[in-house]
């Protein structure tokens, strides 16, 4: 009779125990650090120091708090989705493009003639790694060197059907593919007419900060990790070892200062309250101080204009004129905005 009765306890046991929700695993990352190809990268750019920009160097005296995903919300009426890289290491192409697609919508929403387009990941994934980098890399990953070069030297691309190709959703394989081959010949072309303006190498807090205050998002490099579960102010603790890359769309000042990390492994992975703003359930806080040491890692970049995608009215539709125009000066790149982003 008691063994009957252990034995029943212990069945309850571990029924109880598989109604636990299991920690969440990263289903890749993809970062390759890599100091030399760095410095490679910098060595060819206008502006390869974010510090030496007016950006960084001007007097600021906007709000301490500023949060890009508040332009999306804008220009779109919701977030920006969470992303999903799958369990290919496309982290770097996965944070450039969250950084570049949150930067179309601040141009947007300074009043820029343009619309928002998500843009393909495998692309920057592909341009990175055999373009840039040369197909160097064996397995998955890439530098953040690499993509942000890409991204200025050829561009982006939006989701759609391209002729033969269909690049409207994501595609773990394809990803692999063009990891492996780079960006087709045929695609070129339409890469081409989206690139950034510029890129710059972010190695500190206070750059970054200055940089997200002046509306450039930054990509985010380091071995650092991170707990899953974000705490009541929607910060991750950090722990663990994470070969990552992560974009970096949001500052906060007074009282806990930090940034917000939006990650790539969807929506589920983090959890917990979202912290200051509403941002999205694909990230978290990290404190200022753990910012500081993953970007002193030196492979981080700040991104400054991308020519868009322009926005078309139909004249058989609505007959209003086009009293918009370029929000953003032609002058220079990574200029200071004094009081902030506005929109």
């Amino acid at each position: 009779m008691k063994a009957r009765l252990a034995l029943g306890i212990l069945v309850v046991s571990f029924a109880a125990l598989a109604l636990i929700p299991s920690r969440p695993e990263p289903t890749a990352f993809g970062w390759v650090p890599d100091a030399e190809q760095v410095r490679v990268v910098a060595a060819t750019l206008p502006q390869p120091d974010f510090a030496a920009t007016p950006a960084y160097r001007d007097v600021y005296a906007g709000p301490d708090d500023v949060l890009l995903w508040d332009a999306s919300r804008k220009v779109l009426g919701k977030l920006i989705p969470p992303r999903d890289q799958g369990n290919v290491g496309s982290c770097v192409a996965f944070a450039t493009a969250s950084a570049i697609e949150h930067l179309l919508c601040v141009q947007a929403a300074n009043g820029a003639n343009e619309e928002y387009r998500d843009l393909a990941q495998e692309i920057i994934y592909g341009g990175s790694r055999v373009e840039i980098g040369g197909g160097r890399i064996r397995g998955d990953g890439s530098v953040g060197a690499w993509a942000a070069k890409f991204v200025v030297e050829y561009g982006v691309l939006p989701r759609g059907q391209f002729g033969r190709f269909d690049l409207r959703t994501y595609d773990v394989p394809r990803c692999r593919e063009y990891g492996r081959t780079g960006v087709p010949d045929e695609l070129e072309p339409e890469v081409r007419k989206h690139p950034v303006k510029a890129v710059s190498n972010v190695k500190t807090w206070d750059e970054a900060r200055a940089a997200i205050r002046n509306g450039y998002p930054v990509i985010v490099c380091s071995n650092q990790g991170f707990r899953a579960a974000r705490d009541a102010d929607g910060f991750c603790a950090p722990g663990g070892t994470w070969y990552h890359c992560m974009a970096l769309v949001g500052v906060r000042g007074e009282g806990r200062p930090g940034g917000f990390l939006l990650n790539s492994w969807g929506e589920r992975f983090h959890s917990g309250p979202t912290g200051l703003g509403d941002p999205s359930p694909g990230g978290f806080w990290a404190d200022a101080r753990v910012l500081d040491r993953m970007l002193r890692q030196g492979d981080s970049w700040a991104f400054s204009g991308v020519k868009g995608f322009p926005s078309r009215k139909l004249d058989w539709y609505a007959k209003a004129t086009d009293s918009g125009g370029l929000a953003h000066r032609a002058g220079r790149v990574f200029e200071t905005r004094r009081e902030g982003v506005r929109w």
